[in-house]
């Protein structure tokens, strides 16, 4: 009995006794989904991480400023997952980098695409999707080469555009723009398609931790000691693997 009770103590004292916790996070495919299995590899890499320092986590799946409002406002315990941003930063603590995201222009294989830097695309019709993370440099091209970027409001509609004529460009992590081609159209449209080898950026993902949590730090520590294990056993890495394999896909 008294080892029992010492235990006890012990997990109360590292504020993980029965703890779950919940999450917020949008429609993302292919890496977060209420479609997909586990609900897509980030909250599949959340959820196993947490669960090896034994705490159980639960999403839910919102627009995604309604999903970063709730966790700022401590209605959540966090939310995931997030580029850097000072602003964020303000209100949440940030974890480790979980995975790293390649953006690339996507376009029709009929015009094709070579380039250095942005002046390159003074004369390209760009599609960009209002509400992401751009990179500094993008907004800064939009107004400095100046850029022509016509914003919308869903992903698809930057494809639509392409096949339409309308635009010559779109920028998208690379596994986002495949798994969505091949959700929009038949695989003969998806195969006018193609991307450049360059990248345009690579952004970081993270979970972050409303600052409103009293434990929040402690939070932080305990998701980063289960990330490192899931890479040290390569298991991230088979995850990642297995997403872009289809795995995750109904």
């Amino acid at each position: 009995m008294r080892v029992i009770w010492l235990l006890a103590g012990w997990l109360c004292c590292h504020g993980i006794w029965a703890q779950e916790l919940t999450l917020t996070t949008g429609e993302y495919p292919p890496y977060c989904s209420e479609t997909l299995k586990y609900q897509g590899l980030i909250p599949h890499v959340v959820s196993e991480a947490f669960k090896s320092e034994g705490v159980s986590v639960k999403f839910q799946f919102l627009p995604w400023k309604r999903a970063f409002r709730l966790s700022e406002e401590g209605v959540v315990d966090g939310t995931v997952h997030w580029y850097e941003s000072s602003e964020r930063r303000k209100t949440h603590l940030y974890s480790d980098p979980i995975l790293s995201e390649t953006y690339v222009w996507f376009y029709l294989k009929s015009a094709p695409l070579e380039w250095r830097g942005y002046p390159d695309l003074a004369e390209r019709r760009l599609a960009a999707v209002s509400g992401y993370t751009y990179d500094a440099d993008f907004f800064a091209a939009i107004e400095q080469v100046p850029l022509q970027v016509q914003f919308v409001t869903r992903l698809r509609q930057s494809f639509d555009l392409l096949l339409s004529g309308r635009a010559d460009l779109t920028l998208e992590n690379i596994d986002v723009g495949y798994y969505s081609l091949r959700k929009f159209y038949p695989a003969s449209t998806v195969d006018l398609f193609t991307t450049n080898s360059k990248p345009v950026m690579k952004v970081e993902g993270h979970l972050l931790i409303s600052r409103k949590r009293a434990n929040a730090d402690e939070l932080i520590q305990t998701f980063n000691r289960g990330l490192a294990k899931l890479k040290a056993s390569g298991q991230l890495e088979k995850m990642l693997l297995e997403s872009r394999s289809g795995f995750y896909e109904p």
